[in-house]
C-alpha cells in the first residue's frame, strides 16, 4: 500500500500544481483564479500531510503531520465557501459570512495544531498511523459539514440561474465537489465508526482527485482557463518531477525542508516560463494556420476523397456478401461507375492449374461482347503456361503487364480479329493486367480496359487499379473460406446427426442386457439363490457397481441425445425443493459416511415456496451437484441451502473441496468436459453438469458456479416460482402435469451399494 501511495500522491500533487500555476498565469489579478488556486493548494496540503503522517514512523513527526492535515481541512471549508460566492461570477452575499467562516477555520486550525483537543496522539498500525482523537474532533467535522453544505447550496442556486457555458462549468464543479464531500462523509461518519479505526481514511483523501480531474476536464472542454498555459506548465513542471519525488523520499525533517525549498524555487521559475512560452505558442499558431492555408490543394483532396469513397464501397461489398459470384460481379460492375476513363474489367480465376475467364463488368458493350465470344466464359479455361498470352505471363511472373492491344491478353484463345473488333467497339486505348495473389498462392488476373492512352492517365489511376485488385483478392479468399466453412459445417452437421442416432440406438440396445445383469446380480447378492461366500460377494459387489455406472452412462448418453433432439419428456408437478433435497440427502448419506464427510440441509421447509417443475429432472440436477461435491471433497462436508427472493428459488450446493480455477470454470457445463481430466483420479463422463444445465434452462432458470482454487465451490441454480404449470416448453415434450411429485428414496439393496448419478465430471 505504501508503494501505491508513493505513486498516487506525487501524481495528484503534480496535476494540482500544474493547474494552480496555469490558473494564476492566465490572470493573476482575477479573484476567482486566486481563490481557486488556493483551494487546490489546500487540497494538496491535506493529501500530502496525510501521506507524510504514514510515511514517517516517528511518533512526533507523524503527530505533527496528522495535525497539519486538520489544519488544511479547517481552511479548506472556508475557502470552498468563498469560492462558491465568486465563481463563475460574483454573487451578492454578506461578506461577514465569509469572514466568520475564515475566522472559525483559523481558530480550529490553531486548536488542531497547538493542542490535543482535535488530535491527542497517534498509534501505528499495519496500514499506517491511527489517530487518537480529542473532544474537538467531531466539532471540527461538524464545522466542515456545515460549510460544505452551504457551499453546495450556493452552487445549486447559481446552477439554477446559469445558462450556456456557465451552466456546464457549474455542472462539472458541482459534481466533483459533491462526490468528494459524499466520499469523505461516508469514510468519517460511517466507515470509521463501523471498523473502529482510520484504516480507510485515505479513500476520502484520494477522492479529491475527482474534483481535480473535473477541473482539468473543464479546462479542456469549456476553456475555463487558458489551455495553452496548462500545456506549457506541464512541460515546465517536468523539471519538478524529480525534486517532488525526492521530497517524499526524505528521511528527516531537515532533508524534507531543503528539498521543499528547492522545489518551490523551481516552481517560481516555471511560472515565468509559462507566461513567455504562452506568447510564443500564440505566434506559432498563427504561422501554422497561414502555412496550412497556402499548402491546401482542394482539387487533389476531392479526387482522393472520391477514390477513397470508391474503395470503401468496394470494401463494403466484400464484407456484406459471402457468395463468390454475386460479390465479384458487383465489384466488376462498380469499376466503370466509380473510375474515370475505365470501361470495365475482366476477371480470370485459377482453377485446378488452369486460368479461366470468370466474369466481366456490365456496361453498354456487354451484350455485344457476349454476342462475339459467347456468354459461357467458363469454357475459356486453359492450363497456365508461359507466353500463352500476357494474362498467363502476368500470373507466372507476378508482375503488372500493359499493352495498347487487347489481343495481347486474350488471343489465344480468342482470335485476333475478334479481339480487334472488341477493342474498336469499346474504344480501348490502354489495357493493364494485375495479378491476384494470396501470399504466394496465385488466385487469378484482373484485366482493366481504359479508353484513353497511358499518357493521359495519372499515377493514381494505376494505384487505384492495384488497390481494387487487392480488394478483389481479399474477396476471393473470403469467398473460398466461406465455401469451405459451409461445406465443413454441413459435413459436421451430418456427422453430428449420425452420432446422435448411433448414441440413441446403442443406448437402447445396451439398456436391456444391462438391466438383466443388474437384476441377476442383485438377486445373487440378496442371497435369493443361495448363500454367497464373502470373497465372491466382494467381486459381485464390484460387478454390480460397474453395471450401475455403465447404466448411468447410458442414461446420460440418452439424456444428451434427447436434449439435443428436443425429445426430452417433462411432467410438471407442484413441488417443494426441500423435499427433493431431503431425499437426495438420505440417498447419498452412505457415500458421505464412506468418505467421513458431513452433509446437511440448511432451509426452512415452510419458508420455501412450492413451484411447478419436473421433480424428477430437478432431483437429478441436485443429485449431480451433490454427487460431484462428494467426489471432489476430501475433508469437511457439503451444505445444501434453499432460499427464495423476487419470485425465484435459489439452490446452493456448497462444499469444502479443492475448488476450481478460473480457467477450469470456463470448461464446466460443456458436453464431455472435465477439469484436469487427463490427471484426475476421479473419473466420470463429463456429462452431468451439461445435462443439469439443460434441465435447469428448460425450466427457464440458470445455473452457475462460484469457486476459487483451494477454497471449495458453490454450485448454484435458480428456478422461477410458478403458480401454475406451463402450457408448453421450447426444446422439450411436455406431458400432462402430475397430481403430486414423486419424491422417493433409492432402493437400498444391496445395502452397501446405494448409488446415484454422480460420475459427472466436476
Amino acid at each position: 500500500m505504501q508503494y501505491l501511495d508513493n505513486f498516487i500522491v506525487p501524481l495528484i500533487d503534480l496535476v494540482g500544481i500544474t493547474i494552480t500555476i496555469a490558473v494564476i498565469a492566465q490572470d493573476r489579478k482575477k479573484n476567482s483564479n486566486l481563490v481557486f488556486a488556493t483551494l487546490v493548494t489546500t487540497i494538496l496540503g491535506w493529501i500530502t500531510f496525510a501521506f507524510l503522517s504514514d510515511y514517517f514512523r516517528q511518533e512526533s513527526l507523524s503527530l505533527l503531520f496528522n495535525r497539519l492535515v486538520f489544519v488544511s481541512l479547517a481552511f479548506l471549508g472556508p475557502i470552498l465557501l468563498h469560492f462558491s460566492f465568486i465563481f463563475p461570477h460574483s454573487h451578492k452575499h454578506n461578506g461577514l459570512t465569509t469572514k466568520l467562516a475564515y475566522f472559525l477555520g483559523a481558530l480550529l486550525a490553531a486548536i488542531s495544531l497547538f493542542s490535543n483537543l482535535v488530535v491527542s496522539g497517534v498509534t501505528f498500525k499495519e496500514f499506517g498511523s491511527e489517530l487518537i482523537t480529542g473532544q474537538g474532533y467531531y466539532l471540527l467535522l461538524t464545522f466542515l459539514f456545515v460549510v460544505f453544505v452551504a457551499s453546495i447550496y450556493h452552487f445549486l442556486i447559481k446552477y439554477k440561474e446559469a445558462q450556456g457555458q456557465e451552466k456546464s462549468q457549474l455542472q462539472i464543479f458541482f459534481l466533483g465537489i459533491t462526490a468528494v464531500v459524499a466520499v469523505n462523509l461516508i469514510v468519517y461518519y460511517v466507515v470509521r465508526p463501523i471498523v473502529g479505526s482510520d484504516r480507510y481514511y485515505k479513500v476520502g483523501n484520494y477522492s479529491s482527485i475527482l474534483f481535480v480531474l473535473g477541473t482539468a476536464y473543464s479546462i479542456v472542454a469549456h476553456r475555463l482557463f487558458d489551455i495553452r498555459a496548462v500545456v506549457t506548465a506541464v512541460v515546465a513542471l517536468g523539471l519538478n518531477i524529480v525534486l517532488l519525488t525526492q521530497i517524499f523520499l526524505s528521511r528527516s525533517a531537515g532533508e524534507l525542508l531543503l528539498k521543499s525549498l528547492v522545489t518551490v524555487l523551481v516552481a517560481i521559475g516555471s511560472y515565468s516560463l509559462v507566461r513567455n512560452v504562452s506568447r510564443e505558442i500564440a505566434r506559432r499558431k498563427e504561422i501554422e494556420q497561414l502555412a496550412a492555408e497556402k499548402t491546401e490543394t482542394l482539387k487533389e483532396l476531392e479526387q482522393r476523397n472520391k477514390n477513397l469513397a470508391a474503395l470503401q464501397k468496394v470494401s463494403k461489398m466484400v464484407l456484406n456478401q459471402n457468395e463468390m459470384r454475386p460479390m465479384l460481379q458487383a465489384i466488376l460492375d462498380e469499376i466503370p461507375k466509380q473510375f474515370d476513363n475505365c470501361n470495365g474489367a475482366l476477371l480470370n480465376l485459377v482453377k485446378g492449374g488452369h486460368l479461366a475467364a470468370y466474369a466481366i463488368s456490365s456496361n453498354e458493350f456487354t451484350k455485344k461482347i457476349y454476342s462475339l465470344v459467347g456468354s459461357d466464359l467458363d469454357r475459356y479455361s486453359y492450363p497456365i503456361k508461359k507466353d500463352f498470352n500476357m494474362l498467363h505471363n502476368a500470373l507466372i511472373e507476378h508482375q503488372l503487364k500493359e499493352s495498347t492491344r487487347l489481343s495481347d491478353f486474350i488471343s489465344p484463345p480468342i482470335g485476333k480479329p475478334v479481339a480487334a473488333t472488341i477493342q474498336t467497339l469499346t474504344g480501348l486505348k490502354y489495357v493493364l493486367a494485375v495479378p491476384l495473389f494470396a501470399g504466394k498462392e496465385p488466385l487469378g488476373v484482373m484485366l482493366f480496359a481504359y479508353r484513353v492512352p497511358k499518357e493521359q492517365l495519372e499515377e493514381r489511376d494505376v494505384d487505384m487499379a492495384t488497390a481494387i485488385a487487392d480488394e478483389t483478392s481479399l474477396a476471393i479468399q473470403r469467398a473460398y473460406a466461406f465455401e469451405q466453412l459451409k461445406s465443413a459445417n454441413e459435413y459436421l452437421a451430418d456427422l453430428d446427426k449420425l452420432k446422435d442416432e448411433f448414441i440413441s440406438m446403442a443406448s437402447h440396445e445396451l439398456n436391456t442386457p444391462l438391466a438383466a445383469v443388474e437384476g441377476y446380480l442383485s438377486m445373487i447378492l440378496d442371497e435369493h439363490m443361495g448363500k454367497v461366500d464373502k470373497k465372491a460377494s466382494v467381486y459381485l459387489h464390484r460387478a454390480y457397481d460397474s453395471s450401475k455406472r455403465l447404466a448411468e452412462l447410458i442414461l446420460d448418453l440418452l439424456n444428451v441425445s434427447r436434449i439435443e433432439q428436443g425429445r426430452v419428456k417433462m411432467k410438471f408437478a407442484k413441488t417443494n425443493l426441500y423435499d427433493l433435497a431431503e431425499s437426495v440427502l438420505h440417498e447419498l448419506q452412505v457415500k458421505v459416511d464412506a468418505k467421513k464427510l458431513t452433509i446437511k440441509l440448511e432451509a426452512d421447509k415452510k419458508a420455501v415456496p412450492e413451484t411447478w417443475c419436473d421433480p424428477d429432472r430437478i432431483r437429478e440436477v441436485i443429485v449431480n451437484l451433490v454427487g460431484n461435491s462428494i467426489k471432489y471433497t476430501e475433508k469437511g462436508g457439503i451444505v445444501m441451502k434453499i432460499g427464495a427472493d423476487a419470485g425465484k428459488l435459489r439452490f446452493d450446493v456448497i462444499d469444502t473441496g479443492r475448488g476450481i480455477s478460473a480457467d477450469g470454470q470456463k470448461k464446466l457445463f460443456q458436453k464431455f468436459s472435465q477439469v484436469k481430466r487427463e490427471i484426475d483420479e476421479q473419473k466420470g463422463t463429463g456429462l452431468g453438469l451439461y445435462i443439469s444445465k439443460n434441465f435447469v434452462e428448460l425450466h427457464k432458470g440458470r445455473i452457475w458456479v462460484e469457486s476459487e482454487e483451494g477454497k471449495g465451490s458453490d454450485f448454484i441454480f435458480e428456478l422461477p416460482v410458478l403458480t401454475e404449470p406451463p402450457e408448453k416448453i421450447d426444446g422439450a415434450i411436455l406431458e400432462g402435469p402430475l397430481s403430486a411429485p414423486r419424491v422417493e428414496l433409492q432402493d437400498k439393496k444391496p445395502p452397501a451399494l446405494v448409488t446415484a448419478s454422480t460420475e459427472k465430471g466436476h
